[in-house]
């Protein structure tokens, strides 16, 4: 009887000591919270002007060559739409993001990256360089939602066209686990005509010329709604916990320190990587982006685990950390803004310089 006391003493303890440190973290981070979200991409709607907007090219994609696109982002949030950010996107001849067409024959650095090298959510960094570096030049391989096994691809893809010398490559923790995709017939169809849309395509298409988009933005958080509730209940306890402050820092301390994912996506996605440095040996620079999670929770495992790999056979490891400071990146979209790209550019610049 006595064991059974204590045994559930020691319980109920340990629950009150983590549930004083979750409240602890609230109140940290409180006022952060007040003025920023995260991670709610089940809330965002990406919308683009309608018509052709993305090319698939064999399993990977990029955009339709020589356009002007305007790209906006809008999320429900408190019951009231946010319109996040609302820029143009500029294609090059090669379907780029980048103003600068790109020529044959002249020697070349080319940016893998994410949606970071992109420059979603902003005009792209990518042309203050005006398309040059010294001698070389620039091709923005960065493109939205990839990871390393798509990076390769689409090195390959440019290099079979295009005088490739140095490779810059850009990766956050969460590129890991990317897998290689394409954009989905119904996201394009959706694009093509805002009338093909439902509401769970990853993409859409409106007419931002002829009307608004907020009945149009109803109808698709409507149709998402009803999904959601059908999501059985142990998901939404898992998701719960997952986003408990205590769960979050405890487990990423855990991993950087005992675990070694044998996640097949992160397996291929390190494979590639050594294969694209294998090919480009001292010409490939390797630079990480702290994400907006890290600026306020510390490097994620994810990040962790990618450096220690990449540091294993290169010396050529370099970090942007957009200053570690949240007032670079967007309120509720997980992507820096106007001033966040520009602390972008000036690392890489600075990088740049010291290495070429």
């Amino acid at each position: 009887m006595q064991k059974k006391q204590n045994f559930f003493l020691i319980l109920i303890s340990i629950f009150i000591g983590i549930l004083f440190i979750e409240f602890f973290f609230q109140f940290k981070y409180l006022d952060v919270k007040k003025k920023y979200r995260f991670s709610l991409h089940e809330n965002r709607f990406m919308i683009f002007d309608e018509g052709l907007v993305f090319s698939n090219i064999e399993k990977i994609f990029k955009y339709e060559p020589d356009k002007v696109i305007r790209s906006k982002a809008y999320y429900f949030v408190d019951n009231v739409w946010h319109k996040e950010y609302d820029y143009e996107i500029n294609t090059n001849n090669f379907g780029l993001v980048q103003k600068n067409d790109i020529k044959k024959n002249i020697p070349s650095i080319l940016f893998l990256g994410d949606s970071f090298v992109e420059g979603q959510g902003s005009s792209a960094w990518f042309d203050n360089f005006n398309g040059t570096f010294k001698k070389f030049q620039l091709i923005n391989g960065g493109i939205m939602g990839t990871g390393p096994q798509q990076f390769e691809l689409l090195e390959n893809h440019i290099s079979k066209e295009y005088n490739v010398k140095k490779v810059i490559f850009f990766y956050i923790g969460d590129d890991l686990r990317r897998n290689i995709f394409n954009i989905s017939k119904k996201s394009l169809s959706c694009i093509e005509n805002h009338k093909n849309c439902k509401g769970n395509e990853n993409f859409y298409g409106f007419p931002f010329k002829k009307k608004g988009p907020e009945k149009f933005l109803n109808d698709l958080y409507n149709y998402r709604l009803k999904q959601k509730q059908d999501v059985l209940l142990i998901e939404k306890i898992k998701n719960f916990l997952k986003n408990l402050n205590t769960v979050k820092i405890v487990n990423n301390f855990l991993k950087q320190k005992f675990y070694y994912s044998k996640n097949e996506y992160i397996q291929r996605n390190f494979q590639s990587i050594k294969n694209l440095y294998e090919k480009y040996e001292n010409s490939i620079i390797f630079i990480q982006l702290t994400n907006k999670n890290e600026i306020i929770y510390g490097k994620e495992y994810d990040t962790f685990y990618a450096e220690n790999f990449i540091k294993s056979f290169s010396s050529k490891h370099f970090n942007c950390d957009f200053n570690k400071d949240i007032k670079n990146f967007h309120k509720i979209d997980m992507h820096p803004n106007k001033g966040g790209y520009e602390h972008l550019y000036n690392c890489v610049k600075e990088i740049l310089n010291n290495q070429i």
